[in-house]
């Protein structure tokens, strides 16, 4: 089967995906990205868009708009018997205005889903979910989400992602020098303020408390002035972003997990450090209950205030039991169904029985 996979080829999540349909289901995958640069197995075909729309002149979701035309006539050279537009209001968009069918929609996040503060993105997000044959959701509280955004019930098919358990092997408790980590990028939105403040609160008292938060993004200058302010340089790091081989590493050196995202699809990283014996305590929304029990394999906080993200952390630094019977747990839930390999043999074959279903790919 040819697949054209409009996606940011940038993404880790758009290359095992890729990656997997390529070398080990034995598709035909042509990426088609905005980004100019992209590293994929042997056998993918990576077609980078050049400047003729003016790249550098758009900004936001123009950028996607502005290369609508262009991806079209990308796509049609291509000839696929599928187009999978990932996530929905940018690159979902574009595909949608190919015109090409059968087309699949694949959703990440549940704010990339629903844009709320953005009429723009709505719309676009509508485009994407009304035309798609198939959309590809993560988890039903993301299904509910597509649904009020005109999807058809019928045409969701909801099962994570998950990720590659040969990479994630699993740790055992020793060798753990390092307290808290967080793996999530450097965002405004994403909070990470709240862990660099818990860490400071306990360090200030008779546990000294070390912690890395792994990632790149525009709050790193903010972190590095907390960090400085609360007298805990040395102790708490800013790395800059790990590789994806490299994360199995970090992970496998950590006691606890710390995310308060507010807002979340179902997350790799906690995923991955669930996979690794690394306790999460994450923020207490319905992306993260779909994962973790309260005081049985994680913590749940509710809130994003920086005393209750400490608590949480001095709970679960201090009870090594908890932190032991977690890692079986975790381990076996993300085995039962965040396995990557099993999950996108699901998908794939959604997508084959659609092909077979409509015929070879064509364009309207």
């Amino acid at each position: 089967m040819r697949v054209a996979f409009l996606a940011d080829a940038n993404a880790i999540n758009t290359k095992s995906w890729v990656d997997f349909y390529a070398t080990e289901l034995g598709h035909d995958v042509h990426v088609v990205s905005i980004n100019q640069r992209g590293e994929f197995a042997k056998g993918v075909t990576f077609h980078p868009l050049g400047d003729e729309c003016g790249t550098h002149s758009f900004g936001g979701k123009l950028a996607y708009i502005a290369r609508a035309g262009q991806v079209a006539r990308v796509v049609r050279d291509i000839g696929p018997d599928l187009v999978i537009g990932y996530r929905v209001a940018s690159y979902g968009y574009l595909a949608a205005r190919t015109g090409f069918h059968p087309l699949v929609v694949a959703a990440q996040g549940q704010q990339i889903v629903v844009p709320s503060n953005s009429w723009p993105k709505r719309m676009a997000a509508k485009t994407a979910v009304r035309r798609a044959d198939l959309i590809n959701s993560w988890a039903p509280h993301m299904t509910a989400k597509l649904v009020e955004l005109g999807a058809d019930p019928d045409k969701i098919l909801t099962c994570p992602r998950g990720i590659d358990l040969t990479l994630f092997g699993g740790a055992n408790g020793s060798g753990r020098d390092i307290d808290v980590v967080t793996t999530r990028s450097l965002h405004r939105w994403y909070h990470l303020d709240v862990v660099v403040r818990a860490i400071g609160l306990l360090s200030s008292g008779q546990r000294r408390v070390t912690g890395v938060i792994a990632g790149e993004g525009e709050e790193r200058g903010e972190l590095e002035s907390i960090i400085e302010e609360m007298g805990m340089t040395g102790r708490v790091t800013l790395p800059g972003p790990v590789s994806y081989a490299g994360l199995p590493g970090l992970l496998g050196r950590s006691r606890v997990y710390v995310s308060p995202v507010p807002s979340d699809g179902v997350s790799a990283s906690l995923l991955e450090a669930m996979a690794m014996g690394v306790f999460p305590i994450v923020r207490d929304i319905e992306a993260n209950r779909l994962w973790v029990e309260e005081g049985r394999n994680g913590l749940l906080v509710a809130g994003g205030e920086p005393r209750d993200y400490a608590g949480a952390i001095e709970r679960a630094l201090s009870d090594d039991d908890l932190r032991a019977r977690a890692a079986e747990e975790n381990r076996r839930v993300v085995e039962e169904r965040g396995n990557i390999a099993k999950n996108l043999r699901r998908i794939g074959a959604a997508h084959e029985e659609l092909v077979a279903s409509a015929g070879r790919g064509r364009a309207c």
